[in-house]
Parts: C-alpha cells; sequence; structure tokens
C-alpha cells in the first residue's frame, strides 16, 4: 500500500509529464534568443501579397537569420547535401561576365565557388536557408517560386559589385549556398568585401 508522499510524487510526476506533452521546444539563436516562428496571421497576410513585397517585408529578418547562423563553409562534412548560409574567405581566381550572367568564382576549402551576380540567378538557395520561410506559408508553387527569384534580385542588389580587378585578390564573404555532391551550385551573395577593405 502506497504512502500518502508516495501518491502525491506520482500525481506530481504525472502532472509535469502532461504539462511537457504540451511543450513546444523553440530553437534558439546563437545569442539565445528564442527564434520566434512566422504567426498564422503573418503567414496568410503573405499568401496575399506580390513576391516583391514578401520580399522586401522579410529582406530584414533573412538577412539577420544569415548573419547570426551562418555556418563555416570548412566546418560542412564531405558529401552532405545541405542548403545553408555560409561564411568563407578564399581567394578570387576568376571573374566571369556576359551579358546576362557574371559569377565571381572564389576558391576555399577546397571548393570553387562561382558566387553569382548577373541578371539571371539560378537556384533557391536563399529562399530554402531562410529558417522563417516554408512552403506551406504560400498560395501555390507559383508564389513560391517566384519569391525565390525575388529574393535573389533583393541580395544581388544590395552587394558590391565585383569586376575584373578582384581575381587574385582574397575576399570575405556571406553566402546562401546549395551543396550537393562536393559541388557548390546556386550560390548567392549576401555579403562580400576584399580582405583588408
Amino acid at each position: 500500500m502506497m504512502s500518502n508522499y508516495s501518491v502525491f510524487k506520482v500525481l506530481l510526476l504525472s502532472l509535469a509529464l502532461v504539462g511537457l506533452v504540451g511543450c513546444h521546444v523553440v530553437d534558439l539563436d546563437e545569442n539565445g534568443e528564442p527564434i520566434i516562428p512566422m504567426s498564422a496571421a503573418d503567414a496568410e497576410l503573405l499568401k496575399n501579397m506580390t513576391p516583391n513585397a514578401i520580399a522586401d517585408k522579410l529582406w530584414p529578418s533573412i538577412k539577420k537569420d544569415a548573419q547570426h547562423n551562418a555556418v563555416a563553409l570548412s566546418s560542412i562534412e564531405k558529401d552532405s547535401s545541405v542548403v545553408s548560409f555560409v561564411r568563407f574567405q578564399g581567394v578570387v581566381s576568376r571573374f566571369d561576365e556576359s551579358k546576362l550572367k557574371t559569377s565571381l568564382v572564389v576558391n576555399s576549402a577546397g571548393y570553387d565557388i562561382a558566387l553569382q551576380f548577373g541578371k539571371i540567378i539560378k537556384g533557391n538557395s536563399i529562399r530554402d536557408a531562410a529558417s522563417m520561410i516554408s512552403f506551406n506559408q504560400f498560395k501555390n508553387q507559383i508564389q513560391f517560386a517566384q519569391l525565390s527569384k525575388s529574393l535573389n534580385k533583393k541580395a544581388i542588389a544590395q552587394v558590391v559589385k565585383p569586376d575584373s580587378s578582384w581575381v587574385d585578390q582574397p575576399v570575405s564573404v556571406l553566402a546562401a549556398v546549395t551543396i550537393k555532391a562536393n559541388k557548390v551550385m546556386h550560390a548567392v551573395p549576401l555579403e562580400i568585401s576584399k580582405e583588408g577593405m
């Protein structure tokens, strides 16, 4: 037969477990602050906005997300498939420019990273790396895809435009990248500077 004290302990433990079932674990940023997910009301508003307006609304949060949560490129394990914000330093090996596409190729951490700067920016790296964006917040696949293009344009509009004088120069970069089969693809810079500037 259990004592009153034992019954009380079992009851208290049961209540604690029931309380934990209703808890939601919130991710923390590098400063220990909670990353607050978008509310249902905010997500509903997005469904009626143009992709450019959504990009304008989310851009400050995306920049903060990238600055606080970027990982070192060298820390990504080989053979990983990753979409992430990354920081790296490297040396510019090539500047490629055509009418629509411009890229600055940077050697870093064993990768050749073609940072895109032109009118055509491929991929969804920014959209998919951003922690506050998920497909179910959008009206349809088209709106979700168009947001990617708007975010890419927003990023390119606010970074320094390199030229051929950057070749052989050391640079520091914050970028959104997609990595597959040990290749960095669809790299879009959010910040780039020559080291020592």
